[in-house]
């Protein structure tokens, strides 16, 4: 129903505010109440200045008092005013949607539209601007423009050492996203051949985008953008100016701006530029640690896609990955990549994703079956890259992955991270083994079953292979079950690799609830820790006498000997 038929009240309090402002001020002409073909409520008005009547409507909207009413030109379709969206269109008052309470009135909109009106029209011809009440944001600006150029700061820097005169040619990445296309330079070439690389954009975007090779020039003091109403005109300026007659994408340097334009057949159209924002730090100082750490990540399903994604955009910047499945299209429903990837294996697109992410980012990746049926090398030139990271990331809930992950962990004494989604999505578990710190993984495994098995509670867990398939039944669990999980894992290898101390996390390893569960949680967002007993002592090593370590090493030097 209609608010002027449900609330009869506010209809009579805003209809006796209107006619009382009509009988108080000289301004106001009422012309009547009327309502549109959706049965809008609409009072129209004259509102006179000086000599000038502005003839407008105040529409009220139908969620109104919730909503503020809207002011416009009755049957005038010019711009009467600076704070006004367009010609014709509605005026910009001092209560709009993002300051407007219920208590306020249509009578208060139309002295608004007065004040508005009168400071910028005065009898006396004596105009002033009238101060915008809010900040246009960029996105605001921005919103019904096609053509954008992203200036990075790299770019920006460059453009400021660009002398005039300067023939140059960039290539260029056109992004098309539907109602915007964005353009990127990501390389100039320099007037003796050398290659300027744009070090924001990542190398790998150009495969996701078109190409396109434009003219770039500085404008020297005193010279001027050329006109764009005329394409010929446009064309013969731009080539005194130095740019190439078959340019039809330019960009132009006058001071600290530039400008874009892009030559069609009939039209000039301009391309708008979108500057870096100003550098802020959105990382704690701690996390500055994080680009000289090498992870190594098995497994990049739902989980580890979307923690080495996490880990990316947190700073780290050296990765090995290794999983052996294809993406497919069922996989989207939690997976961190998208259709653009579908047919292709995880790791390789993973890998992609963290440059996409981080362009800085190096990506190691092994398209193999980690405790599978691999050929003896390939398994073992596996595993030697992985102990030479610095921390490892088990994502695959595979028991026999476990077991070698964590005996290399021990043997290797790195510190490694893993973590687990129960199925039924109601929660999760993430644990942490640091050398010297924690017992081994494979007693921290027992520590973390012991307790389930103290509440009488197995949790479901993944019966398919995390590489084949396999046979077993599939993991239900949503996208938002996994990101929790995979966030609150992420969370915890940053303060491993940061070394916090105290850590964040003063136990080794948690259960979290998601959701209700029999047994075990009663609510979303609890959690439990789950108690470790410290490391054991190293046992010692077997001892050799003198005599048995010579007897050894002269064995070994046979070995080198020429035969």
């Amino acid at each position: 129903m209609w608010w002027y038929l449900s609330d009869l009240a506010r209809f009579r309090s805003e209809r006796i505010g209107l006619d009382t402002l009509a009988s108080d001020v000289a301004w106001l002409a009422p012309v009547g109440w009327r309502t549109d073909d959706s049965k809008k409520l609409i009072y129209d008005a004259d509102i006179v200045i000086g000599a000038r009547t502005f003839p407008v409507y105040l529409i009220y909207p139908e969620s109104f008092p919730h909503t503020p009413p809207s002011v416009f030109p009755r049957g005038d379709a010019s711009l009467w005013s600076n704070h006004q969206f367009g010609p014709g269109g509605e005026l910009c008052l001092e209560y709009g949607p993002d300051n407007w309470t219920s208590d306020r009135t249509g009578r208060q909109m139309l002295e608004s539209a007065h004040r508005l009106l009168s400071t910028e029209n005065p009898p006396t011809g004596d105009r002033k601007d009238v101060p915008s009440r809010h900040d246009v944001s960029l996105g605001q600006t921005l919103r019904a423009t096609t053509f954008r150029l992203l200036i990075t700061r790299s770019l920006e820097s460059f453009f400021a050492n660009v002398e005039a005169g300067t023939k140059l040619k960039a290539n260029m990445l056109v992004l098309y996203r539907g109602q915007s296309n964005v353009y990127i330079v990501d390389k100039i070439t320099l007037p003796d051949g050398t290659v300027w690389q744009n070090q924001d954009v990542p190398p790998t975007l150009g495969r996701e985008t078109f190409e396109r090779t434009i003219g770039l020039r500085r404008l020297a003091d005193g010279q001027s953008l050329p006109p764009i109403n005329d394409v010929a005109e446009f064309k013969m300026a731009a080539t005194a100016l130095g740019f190439e007659a078959d340019d039809t994408t330019l960009i132009m340097l006058k001071g600290k701006a530039a400008y874009g334009f892009i030559v069609l057949d009939k039209s000039v159209v301009p391309i708008s530029a979108i500057g870096p924002e100003p550098q802020a730090r959105r990382l704690d100082e701690a996390y500055a640690c994080l680009r000289a750490k090498r992870i190594a990540i098995v497994g990049c399903g739902s989980l580890g896609s979307k923690i080495a994604a996490m880990l990316a955009r947190a700073g780290v910047s050296d990765f090995y990955l290794i999983d052996d499945d294809l993406l497919q299209p069922d996989n989207l429903v939690r997976n961190d990549l998208d259709w653009r990837d579908v047919g292709t294996h995880k790791a390789d697109a993973v890998a992609e994703r963290i440059r996409n992410v981080n362009p800085a980012a190096e990506v190691y990746f092994r398209q193999i079956r980690l405790a599978g049926q691999e050929s003896s090398g390939s398994a073992d030139a596996a595993l030697s890259s992985l102990v030479r990271r610095d921390l490892f990331i088990d994502a695959t809930a595979n028991p026999n992955v476990f077991n070698l992950m964590s005996a290399i962990a021990e043997s290797a004494e790195r510190p490694m991270i893993w973590a687990e989604v129960f199925g039924g999505g109601f929660g999760g578990l993430i644990a942490r083994y640091r050398p010297g710190t924690e017992p081994n993984p494979q007693l921290m495994r027992r520590a973390v079953e012991n307790w389930f098995g103290e509440r009488h509670h197995k949790p479901a867990r993944a019966g398919r292979d995390y590489a084949t398939g396999g046979e077993g039944p599939v993991l239900v669990a949503d996208d938002a079950d996994v990101t929790s999980i995979a966030a609150s894992a992420t969370r915890l290898t940053i303060d491993t690799l940061i070394g916090r101390d105290p850590s964040y996390f003063p136990f080794s390893a948690y259960v979290l609830g998601l959701a209700p569960e029999p047994g075990l949680f009663t609510q979303a967002f609890e959690t439990y820790p789950i108690e470790m007993s410290g490391a054991p002592a190293p046992e010692p090593k077997p001892g050799l006498t003198p005599d048995e370590i010579g007897l050894e090493v002269a064995e070994i030097v046979k070995i080198f000997s020429p035969k």
